[in-house]
């Protein structure tokens, strides 16, 4: 396995851990002060990263993806990585008001996991 895959692993692993975290603080810590729209978009945003993490994983194990066209199945990772991480951080900094929330990212962020499915979805068509 290559530092690449390795590295892969481990953040999805990371965001899974993110997921179960996230879960548990929203439930116990924060529920009662969100407010309906806030909970949906926080739910919404957990939503996406647990869907990515278990892409990015699926994607680490496709060994043969790997080595029929490893440079679009390393596209496909970054590009799961950057639109999750930027949905993710817009969706949950603006409920919180942090200094980081930047409003044209998430739309933007959306589009390139939109894009990453659907070039997932060529990987088996192209070749080395």
């Amino acid at each position: 396995m290559t530092l690449f895959w390795k590295l892969n692993t481990s953040l999805a692993a990371l965001y899974g851990a993110v997921c179960v975290g996230g879960a548990a603080a929203l439930m116990h810590l924060w529920q009662s002060s969100l407010t309906g729209s806030q909970l949906a978009v926080l739910l919404s945003a957990g939503f996406i990263l647990t869907l990515h993490c278990l892409a990015l994983l699926v994607l680490g194990a496709a060994e043969n993806l790997q080595q029929k066209s490893p440079w679009l199945s390393r596209l496909v990772a970054l590009a799961f990585h950057l639109g999750s991480c930027g949905f993710v951080v817009t969706l949950v900094g603006g409920v919180f008001g942090w200094s980081l929330h930047f409003g044209q990212l998430a739309p933007l962020s959306g589009q390139l996991l939109i894009i990453s499915w659907l070039l997932l979805a060529l990987s088996p068509w192209i070749r080395k």
